[in-house]
């Protein structure tokens, strides 16, 4: 390394890394582009340095992108927390009534009010299986806590019957989704929607819509596409990713649509406007991983992303024994409960399991929130006080298909006659019907929406395997002159030490020099000191590795920032 190159600034990341590396690799194999002969078969970013460029990316241990050496530590894969109460819970509003399904479209914190909102479908009128359609709405919710939910009821709301006040912000809602709109550059469009208006696409003779809808305020909807070719369908989750300059959508590949291929599935598609979306490609199925078993089916997916690491929540449908046969004659598993895995991904496309084959999130016993269905989260989370809120679909009953024989779709005689007699068997004890029916009995839960909660950041631990262990990163160069780290010290510490190629502290950086961290389990994030206080912008341009030393302590991540 240049002896000058200390005091330039130093070579800042790009954004589009993935997407350029990506694009070199495709054009080199299709003969567009000459093979580099200096790094064949590998293909690297189009950096001066030739080390990982994190800039000041955060920096999470979900997989090894960064990680290269755990000495006497471990990786732990932390489980949430779920939330005491539902977020969102049946308070027998008139258009709760007749199915309070409760399935959370998007979950965001308005910068602008400093608010957290919700918006959730739920059923008021038709049938999921009739041919007429079903009657969806789209409500609202919001918190200033991400914790304790309130409906307000607003006269700027659709209203319900003879109600003029309610919390409904939109008709014919399904199947959809709300972001955030990162160009801020229109008022009216601040607030984006996309979804299936599936009354509208019964009348018009089609199988579904795909309909996009803004808002300057997330309760006064217009549409602005009425109807695009790629259907997006069933729970779409949509992120903006930085790393293609596009929004990036997930969604259930729709089992019921091939009559051969009634296998739940996910799906990715992506827009630069939000209103035209590339045709979905399948990119996770359990048919291609034998270790989930032949009745687990892939449901849905929502996807956040911490610097260049996608995090997929992907629910998984445990099908039963239970089939539904077909008008032509195929069969499918239409029977089931979910609970939720945990995966990761460096590019958007390719995910991995992130620990092994136990669910991430799991279902609760017989009788709670929710034991039948642990479902439908949303994409990015709400963070408030150090801690992070997921919401997702908690329902005490599982998914059932009783539909006799005699119609299109149905349930062989012998299994829709044992679904049933459960079902009857249940609601003699008062435990309500699990089909939600219009007629009601108390019951000690009934659909909500619940909260999964994890520290902030806090998706992968590392700590010692007993009191004391390090962590050595891979090279790297950074931007910033500031080293924040994720930790809990409050019972040890924690020590830094920044190393050059030779595996030896740069001067002033080593782990004797490193001031200790040492704070109440409360305080999540921590700055990285060393006696003297030597500035970090002379490594620059450098290659570094950290070296963490923790001492009965736990590490969730690290990121270098500017001084504010």
């Amino acid at each position: 390394m240049a002896e000058g190159d200390v005091h330039l600034a130093p070579e800042a990341r790009s954004e589009t890394e993935l997407v350029d590396t990506n694009r070199a690799m495709e054009e080199t194999w299709a003969g567009e582009r000459p093979v580099e002969p200096r790094t064949y078969p590998y293909f690297n970013p189009p950096y001066r340095l030739p080390f990982k460029h994190i800039g000041r990316q955060k920096q999470l241990f979900l997989d090894n992108y960064i990680l290269d050496e755990l000495i006497d530590a471990e990786r732990i894969i932390v489980r949430p927390d779920k939330a005491a109460s539902p977020l969102i819970a049946y308070e027998d509003l008139p258009w709760e009534r007749y199915h309070f399904t409760c399935v959370p479209a998007a979950a965001l914190y308005d910068p602008d009010d400093g608010l957290y909102k919700m918006w959730y479908k739920t059923l008021v009128s038709g049938n999921t299986n009739s041919a007429q359609g079903t009657e969806v709405v789209l409500c609202y919710a919001e918190s200033a806590d991400a914790l304790q939910w309130h409906k307000p009821m607003r006269d700027d709301c659709q209203p319900f019957a003879d109600q003029q006040r309610t919390n409904i912000v939109m008709r014919d809602f399904d199947n959809g989704t709300i972001v955030l709109n990162q160009d801020r550059s229109d008022p009216s469009r601040k607030f984006l929607a996309v979804y299936n208006p599936s009354m509208e696409a019964v009348r018009r003779g089609n199988r579904v819509m795909s309909r996009v809808a803004a808002s300057p305020d997330g309760i006064c909807w217009r549409v602005i596409s009425d109807d695009t070719p790629f259907r997006h369908h069933h729970q779409m989750r949509v992120i903006w990713d930085d790393a293609c300059g596009m929004w990036v959508g997930y969604s259930q590949a729709s089992h019921a649509f091939a009559s051969h291929l009634h296998i739940r599935t996910i799906g990715r598609q992506e827009s630069v406007d939000f209103i035209n979306w590339s045709p979905k490609q399948v990119i996770l199925s359990g048919d291609w991983d034998p270790g989930v078993g032949p009745n687990v089916e892939l449901h849905t997916m929502s996807v956040r992303k911490e610097g260049g690491l996608y995090i997929g929540i992907v629910e998984e449908a445990h099908g039963e024994h239970q089939w539904l046969v077909n008008r032509d004659g195929s069969n499918q598993r239409d029977q089931f409960h979910v609970k939720a895995a945990l995966y990761a991904s460096r590019d958007g496309h390719r995910f991995f399991r992130a620990d092994g084959y136990r669910p991430w999130a799991d279902n609760g016993p017989p009788g709670s929130q929710d034991y039948g269905y642990l479902a439908h989260t949303v994409s990015d989370y709400l963070l408030r006080d150090g801690r992070m809120v997921i919401a997702y679909s908690a329902f005490p009953h599982k998914q059932r298909d009783t539909r006799p024989a005699g119609v299109s779709n149905h349930a062989p005689a012998a299994s829709s006659r044992a679904s049933r007699n459960h079902i009857e068997e249940l609601s003699s004890h008062g435990m309500g019907s699990p089909m939600m029916d219009k007629v009601r009995r108390e019951a000690p839960a009934q659909r909500g929406i619940g909260g999964l909660v994890l520290r902030e950041d806090g998706w992968a631990a590392l700590r010692p395997k007993y009191e004391l262990g390090q962590v050595v990163t891979k090279q790297f160069v950074f931007e910033g002159d500031v080293l924040r780290v994720n930790a809990d010290c409050a019972y040890g510490s924690l020590r830094v030490a920044l190393l050059d190629s030779e595996l030896n502290p740069y001067p002033g950086f080593s782990l004797e020099q490193s001031v200790p961290l040492h704070a109440p389990s409360s305080q999540i994030w921590h700055t990285a000191a060393w006696e003297g206080g030597p500035d970090l912008r002379q490594l620059w341009n450098r290659p570094v590795r950290v070296q963490f030393s923790l001492l009965e302590s736990t590490l969730y991540g690290f990121q270098f920032q500017a001084r504010s």
